[in-house]
This record gives C-alpha cells, structure tokens and sequence, in this order.
C-alpha cells in the first residue's frame, strides 16, 4: 500500500487536496469514486513525507479535544471547528497534523477514520472512544470525557516522575562520592601512614580492600556495568523481558503496592470513558488495559478480556489474575450485579484521583530518609576508616 496526495472534485466542483492509502492510481480513483470525488491529479508520497503530517504533542490533543466538543455541542460542522481549532495552534507540525485531519474529512471520511491514519497524534484509546461515540451519537459527551481522562493520566505521570527526581539524584551523588572516595581521597590519605596493613584498623583495612579492587578492576567493572544496563535496556525492550521486570517490581514491598495502584487506577479511568462512550467489554478490556502502563499487568488484562470471550463475567475473569487490584475487582463486581459498571467505574477513578497521589507522597516521605541514612552510613564509615590511621598517627607523634 503508498500514500498518494491528490487532486480531485466533488460533486459541487469544489477542489479537494488530500491523501489517500492505496495500491496504486487505478485503486486510488476507485477509492474517490466511492466517496464521490473525480480524481484529476495524484502522486505518491515518500516514506518521510508521508509521516510529515504533524504530530500533536499530549497538551495540544487535550486543548483540541476540549475545544471541539465545544463547537460540536454548538452545532458547527467537525471541519469547520478543527479549521478554527488548527489555526490557533502555535506549532507547525501541530497545524499539519489537524489540516490533514480536514482533508480527509472533506475526502469524505469520518472522524474516527481520519485519526486513524495520524496514530502518532491519537492513541488507540482516542480511536476506539471516538468510534463510538459516533455510532451512538454522543461523540460531545465521548470528546469531554476523554479531555478529563488525557489531563488526569497526565497529572498521574507528572506526580510519579517528580516523586522518583529527588532520589534518582540522591543515589547518583551518592555512587559518584563513593567511587571518588574509593579512588582518589582513600589511596592518598593511606600513604601517610607508614605502618603495615596489619596494623590498620579494621574498618580502614576493608575500605583500602575495597579501594584496591576497585582501582585494580576499574575497566572490568565498567565492562560489567555497562553490559549489566544494556542487558537491562535490552530486556525492557522485549515483551518477554518487560513482562518478567515489571512483574518482579509488583512483588516490591511498598512500591510493587503503589506501581499496582498507579497501573489501576489509569486502567479504571479509560475503561470509565469507553464505557460510558459505548464500547463493547471485549475492546473496554483490551484497550484500557494497553494504558495501565505495566507490562504484566497489560498482559493479565489481555487474558481477562478472553476469558470474557469465552463466557465468563467481568469479575471472575478479573479474579483470576492475581495482579489485578482487589478494589478493582470488588467495585467491578458491584457494577456488574447493580447494572451500573460505568457509576462503579467512575467512583473507584474518583476514589484513585485522591489516593494515588497520597501513596506517592507516602512513598516518597519514607524513601527520603531511608537513601539519607544510607548516604550518610556509607560516606561515614569511608571517612572514618580514612581518618582512624591519622588519628594514631597523631597519638604516636605526641
């Protein structure tokens, strides 16, 4: 299949300038045939231009999404809203990426189609809630409440990643001090003390073996340490790697409790939005559970959803992947008994919206001083042992 750019009229005479995928010309005017356009010129685009059509960065799709329930809760026509909506975008690339969702919609496709071809600007959760509600006929009420769902996902991903800065510093500083101290403060300082390594204190005596072995295999350990982060790289890469690390880090104390928290509670809030957008449980499933942002977790919704395939309810699908939060689970099953999933759905989001937020700082509050106090036991006894041989030195010259 190419991309072509084409030139063609519709019924009115009015020009139509867009792009199409297709085999070839021949399948292309066939194509605008069936959409009532008379092709007139057409070529294909190359693979970097065809990928030039913009791509809308997380806040601009947001701003987009909110504006153009706006205008079609008003009554303006989709093309009409998008073109004012594209015009008071500041980047280029984010106009490109909303004029060709115009010129598709003039070529005659509709809204869900159009987005689409554009997968880099519109997830699939944006595709699928879409489609949706353009078959049920709600597509203002889908557009609003996937503006809330894309600015709380972002406020999730903001929180975590300003929780994790501080001590992603803190163990840096700390590893870079050590391997300073290691390398250069301890061999120096040692070479003021005359006396033989038998009469060194024994804390200087395991500080000066460290330093030795450090300084003596310096070249191997980069070896191990780079090999070590790029083996790790190398698996999160892989499906089967991701899978296996992001299910050891569930079985973290604390942390395994707080990533399960994170992971649900984005799962709940799409599932909320295609829900209440009118998707089937088969796609709610599937496509909530590719958002959750862990790799075993997406794969247990993956089996969740076929086993609802195959017969059984909501719950007990849920029920029998153990990595599914227990909260989920119970508020799913309400939901399900009561005929209200898509109420159910929305309270447990509101119940998450507070509580992940709390289990980050709570998190974040008892990682502080843990790293501090292993900061300081790590640099204290390092000096010390350092010191320790001066200070005889000292006492023996009094």
């Amino acid at each position: 299949m190419k991309t072509f750019e084409y030139d063609a009229m519709d019924a009115t005479g009015r020009a139509v300038v867009a792009r199409a995928t297709a085999r070839d010309e021949v399948d292309l005017d066939r194509i605008l045939e069936g959409r009532g356009l008379t092709l007139r010129t057409a070529r294909p685009v190359s693979g970097a231009r065809a990928l030039a059509a913009g791509r809308l960065k997380q806040h601009e799709l947001v701003l987009l999404t909110t504006q153009l329930a706006t205008v079609t809760g008003a009554g303006v026509p989709i093309v009409e809203g998008l073109e004012g909506i594209g015009e008071r975008f500041e980047r280029a690339d984010a106009r490109a990426a909303v004029k060709a969702l115009v010129d598709r919609l003039r070529a005659g496709e509709s809204l869900s189609s159009a987005m689409a071809a554009q997968p880099r600007s519109f997830p699939e959760i944006y595709r699928a809630s879409v489609l949706a509600g353009e078959a049920s006929g709600g597509l203002e009420k889908v557009l609003l409440r996937l503006a809330h769902h894309m600015e709380w996902s972002q406020g999730v991903r903001s929180t975590t990643r300003q929780a994790l800065v501080y001590p992603a510093i803190l163990l840096t500083a700390v590893f870079g001090l050590v391997i300073l101290l290691l390398t250069f403060l301890i061999p120096r300082i040692l070479t003021l003390y005359p006396g033989g390594a038998q009469d060194l204190p024994w804390q200087t005596r395991i500080v000066m073996g460290a330093s030795d072995f450090v300084r003596g295999n310096a070249i191997v350990l980069g070896i191990v340490l780079v090999l070590a982060v790029g083996g790790f790289v190398s698996a999160r890469r892989r499906p089967g790697g991701r899978r296996a690390i992001d299910g050891m880090l569930l079985r973290v104390p604390r942390l395994g409790h707080l990533l399960r928290q994170i992971a649900t509670s984005s799962f709940a809030s799409t599932a909320a939005t295609l829900q209440s957008a009118g998707c089937d449980v088969f796609t709610m499933l599937r496509v909530a559970g590719t958002t959750c942002g862990n790799a075993y977790m997406v794969a247990a919704f993956e089996r969740a959803s076929d086993s609802v395939r195959k017969g059984l309810t909501i719950t007990a699908a849920l029920e029998r992947e153990r990595a599914c939060d227990s909260l989920l689970v119970q508020m799913v099953s309400v939901g399900e008994k009561s005929g209200d999933l898509d109420g159910c759905l929305e309270r447990l989001v509101a119940y998450y919206d507070q509580d992940v937020p709390r289990s980050v700082k709570r998190m974040l509050a008892l990682l502080e001083p843990m790293l501090i106090l292993f900061a300081g036991v790590m640099v204290g006894f390092i000096l010390l042992a350092a010191m320790l041989p001066v200070f005889d030195l000292y006492e023996n010259l009094k």
